[in-house]
């Protein structure tokens, strides 16, 4: 009897330090917007060599938010305005276990991302990483489309960044690591983008010519795409773009296409697990049909070993086969700014193009206008309706309906919160989403082009029988 006692007593004992030790290791960044805190703040993890977001926090009246995280030991994060990051991350910091982090960030509301960003007691990994994030876009800036006066610059910047390695030993010898690795993969990322003017369509122009050929011979060696060091760098994702695009540039001797191959014939070009299953996950986002990810990621299956790459894959697998065209829809039950309540089976009948929106979205709101031109060409037609849903939130509802009221919009519009209804059902994880139904309510797609794109509208044409 005492044996047992004592038994359920180590048992609890066990459960309440485990419980005690997650929350110590439960990480908190408290920041407070500064100035214009209307939009939503974006946090990044630095993962499988790109950023990963983790959502976004709306700062409350007083431009404050928090994000608790999960940090097992420590990691790079980075911070962006919802709906408004330029072309690169800015501001940067390194969190450990247990970190409890103030973080102010400025902005005027003139600027795509924040104008500023303040680490409160910044540990030095933090100084170190953020003077690298600023030399690197420094260098991207000074370089941009003048790829002639890339070479001399380069060379510049690549001796620079040896030295900011040796400048910047810390007693973290796992930062160390990390961070000379970052440092050799942004390297090489800088060159092989230099070849296709960092235009990541691939489709833009080429540094091709002869008498420059021996600036990029680095880029040849196969190893660059099984290294699993670039797995430490944000933009170790776009070096494999650029280095598997260079070599078929240079097997063609033509860009033509380069945009529109399959990725699945890169993967045997990656020796190494790690980089390979990593460079899986970062391209299936982007498949959009169960039969594409049949074709490219199935064969591939078994390199999904951890528990959490496996629930990936099936995710994604879920989404494309319960989501597929011919799939019924989510009947969901939103309601307008006067409390009117819709469904998906009030427009049975109609063929329905949903957009998703929010009003801190600066994209959502650039495709709103040509959407409300689009809806106007169909007006006469009573078998179509266009709805916008937005995802502001339902404690906004007095704001939401002034800002619709004051645009004017002419489309049924519905609000919901962030992570539910439609946004929760088909996982939407960025906006803008456009989604179309048929007259069954049986899905079309739910990833549909953007309006001002030429295949959103043939979408459209094609669900109604329009020749």
């Amino acid at each position: 009897m005492m044996k047992g006692f004592l038994g359920i007593i180590v048992v609890l004992f066990t459960l309440a330090v485990d419980c005690l030790y997650a929350q110590v290791n439960k990480a908190t960044i408290n920041i407070t917007v500064v100035g214009n805190s209307t939009s939503g703040v974006n946090l990044y993890r630095l993962k499988d060599g790109r950023a990963i977001s983790l959502g976004f926090q709306r700062p409350d009246t007083h431009g404050k938010c928090a994000f608790e995280l999960d940090e097992a030991k420590e990691g790079i994060y980075f911070f962006a305005k919802a709906g408004g990051k330029g072309s690169d991350y800015k501001y940067v910091i390194y969190l450990k276990a247990g970190d409890q982090k103030q973080v102010e960030l400025h902005y005027t509301g003139h600027s795509v991302d924040y104008d500023s960003c303040v680490v409160h007691d910044a540990n030095v990994e933090t100084h170190i990483l953020q003077k690298w994030t600023d030399d690197f876009n420094a260098y991207c800036r000074a370089v941009g489309w003048n790829i002639p006066e890339s070479y001399p610059k380069y060379e510049a910047f690549a001796k620079h960044s040896k030295q900011f390695v040796r400048d910047n030993k810390t007693k973290n010898i796992y930062f160390n690591t990390w961070l000379a690795d970052k440092i050799d993969t942004d390297l090489k990322y800088l060159k092989a983008a230099n070849f296709f003017y960092f235009g990541r369509r691939l489709n833009s122009r080429y540094d091709s010519t002869a008498n420059v050929a021996a600036f990029y011979r680095d880029l040849d060696d196969k190893t660059i795409v099984s290294n699993p060091a670039l797995l430490r760098s944000e933009h170790g994702q776009d070096l494999l773009h650029y280095v598997f695009a260079y070599w078929e540039f240079n097997k063609r001797k033509s860009g033509e296409e380069l945009a529109v191959l399959p990725f699945s014939k890169n993967v045997p070009l990656i020796t190494n697990n790690d980089v390979k299953v990593a460079y899986l996950l970062y391209k299936m986002p982007d498949i959009k049909e169960y039969e594409v990810f049949k074709e490219q990621v199935e064969p591939f299956q078994d390199v999904f070993i951890s528990t959490e790459q496996r629930e990936a894959y099936q995710r994604k697998y879920e989404e494309l086969y319960l989501f597929a065209k011919g799939a019924k829809g989510y009947n969901f039950k939103l309601k307008d700014a006067q409390d009117r309540e819709y469904s998906l089976d009030s427009f049975k009948g109609k063929v329905l193009i949903i957009d998703m929106w929010a009003m801190w979205c600066a994209p959502c709101l650039a495709e709103k206008p040509i959407m409300e031109k689009i809806a106007e060409e169909y007006s006469d037609r009573d078998d179509v309706a266009f709805v916008g849903v937005s995802v502001d939130g339902l404690h906004r509802k007095d704001i939401w309906s002034s800002f619709i009221k004051k645009k004017g919009f002419t489309s049924i519009e519905l609000l919901s919160n962030s992570t539910e209804s439609i946004q929760k059902y088909y996982r939407i994880e960025g906006i803008p989403r456009f989604l179309i139904f048929d007259k069954e309510g049986r899905i079309v797609t739910v990833d549909a082009p953007r309006p001002s794109t030429p295949g959103f509208k043939k979408i459209i044409d094609d669900t109604l029988g329009v020749k």
